[in-house]
C-alpha cells in the first residue's frame, strides 16, 4: 500500500476518514503489513493491501469470480479493451494519461495494468475476491508500476471518501454482479469529486416473442442449471461451446439461443487460425462468465438503466455517451460517462 493512498481511505460504512497504526514499510516506503482505524473498528494491511472483507453471506460467489480470474487472467484480451471498451467509450487511451482512476471489480488486475501502460497518473484497484493474492499479483508486480494500490473490498462499500477522487471512477462489466445494481452505481458515484463515474450493464430486452423465449430458456433454464456445475465441469461447457461458435451457422443459432456467447471479437490482417483462436477464447470466456457461480447477474431494460442514470445525474448532458449507449445498435463495449463537475 502506498502513502499516496492513505489521504484516500474511510470507514466503509461511516465515511470517517481511517488512521494507520503501527506498520511495516518496505525500503521504498510503501507499507506492507498494519492495521487501519476508524472510531468503530480496525482492518488489516496484509501483503501490502488493506483488507475490508466483510462477505455477509457473499462467500461462494466471491470465490467464483475468484477461481474465474485467477484461471483465464484476460491479458490476452487486451486488444478487445482498446478496440472495444476504450474507442466506443473514451475515444483513445489518451483519456487516462494523468488521471487519477479509481478500477471498480478490477478482477485479474489487466485493465488496472492497461490504464497504468497508458499514463494514468494513480490507479486504485477495487476487488473482493481471492484474486487480488493472485493473478493480480502475476499481472502488476513484474510491471514496473509503483503508481498503483490493490484493495481487498466491495464496491458496494467503497473503503474510500466520499468526493475525493478528481478523475475517474471506473466500473465497467462488473456492477451487475453486485446485489443491487442502483446501490452500487450512486455509492461508486459518491466517489466522484471532479471526474466521471464510467459505467454499463447488461442489457435486458425481452420485446417480441423470439427475445421472450431467448430470456425464458437463458433465466429459467440455462442459469438454473449449468452455474451449479463444479468448476471443471463449467469450464468444460465453455470448451465445448467455444468449440461448436466457430461451426457456421450451428455457432450462430446456439449464440442465438443463449447457449453461448462470443459476442464481438476485433479482427485485423492476421491468419485465418489466429482469428479463429481468437473466437474460440472470447466464446470459451465469456460463455464461461455468463454461466459463473455467482449469485447475482442482473439485467436492466434501456429505460430502467436511463431512469438509474437520471438519478444519478439529472441533467443530461453531463452523461457522455448517451446517445450511442441508448440509440439504436449499442457499439461493443461502449459505457457511459456520467461527469459530475
Amino acid at each position: 500500500m502506498t502513502p499516496f493512498l492513505l489521504a484516500f481511505l474511510a470507514d466503509p460504512q461511516t465515511q470517517e476518514p481511517l488512521r494507520l497504526g503501527d506498520a511495516v514499510r518496505d525500503s521504498s516506503g510503501d507499507i506492507v503489513e498494519g492495521t487501519l482505524y476508524s472510531t468503530r473498528t480496525s482492518w488489516p494491511i496484509r501483503r501490502g493491501i488493506p483488507r475490508f472483507v466483510e462477505l455477509h453471506g457473499l462467500q461462494d460467489s466471491v470465490r467464483s469470480f475468484g477461481d474465474q480470474w485467477n484461471y483465464f487472467n484476460f491479458t490476452q484480451f487486451k486488444r478487445h479493451w482498446i478496440e472495444h471498451t476504450v474507442k466506443h467509450t473514451f475515444g483513445t487511451t489518451d483519456a487516462f494519461r494523468g488521471k487519477l482512476v479509481v478500477d471498480a471489480g478490477g478482477g485479474s488486475g489487466a485493465q488496472t495494468l492497461w490504464m497504468l501502460e497508458a499514463g494514468a497518473r494513480h490507479v486504485i484497484m477495487l476487488d473482493l475476491s481471492h484474486s487480488v493474492d493472485d493473478v493480480v499479483q502475476r499481472n502488476l508486480r513484474p510491471s514496473g508500476f509503483q503508481n498503483y494500490d490493490v484493495i481487498q473490498c466491495s464496491i458496494d462499500h467503497p473503503p474510500l471518501r466520499p468526493g475525493s477522487i478528481d478523475g475517474i471512477v471506473i466500473c465497467h462489466n462488473v456492477i451487475q454482479h453486485t446485489p443491487d445494481v442502483e446501490k452500487s452505481a450512486a455509492a461508486l458515484f459518491s466517489l466522484v469529486g471532479r471526474g466521471e463515474f464510467v459505467f454499463n450493464c447488461y442489457e435486458k430486452n425481452p420485446t417480441g416473442l423470439l427475445r421472450k423465449l431467448r430470456w425464458i430458456l437463458y433465466d429459467g433454464v440455462f442459469r438454473r442449471l449449468i452455474p451449479n456445475l463444479p468448476f471443471a465441469g463449467r469450464l468444460a461447457y465453455a470448451r465445448t461451446m467455444g468449440i461448436l461458435r466457430q461451426v457456421p451457422l450451428l455457432g450462430l443459432l446456439l449464440e442465438k439461443a443463449s447457449f453461448c456467447s462470443m459476442g464481438d471479437v476485433p479482427t485485423d490482417s492476421d491468419t485465418a487460425w489466429s482469428r479463429l483462436k481468437a473466437r474460440y477464447r472470447a466464446t470459451v470466456l465469456n460463455t464461461f462468465d455468463l454461466y459463473g457461480a455467482h449469485r447475482f447477474q442482473h439485467h436492466l431494460t434501456n429505460d430502467e438503466l436511463a431512469a438509474l442514470v437520471d438519478r444519478l445525474q439529472p441533467d443530461r448532458t453531463k452523461v457522455l455517451n448517451f446517445h450511442s449507449y441508448f440509440g439504436g445498435h449499442r457499439p461493443p463495449g461502449c459505457a457511459l460517462r456520467v461527469l459530475k463537475p
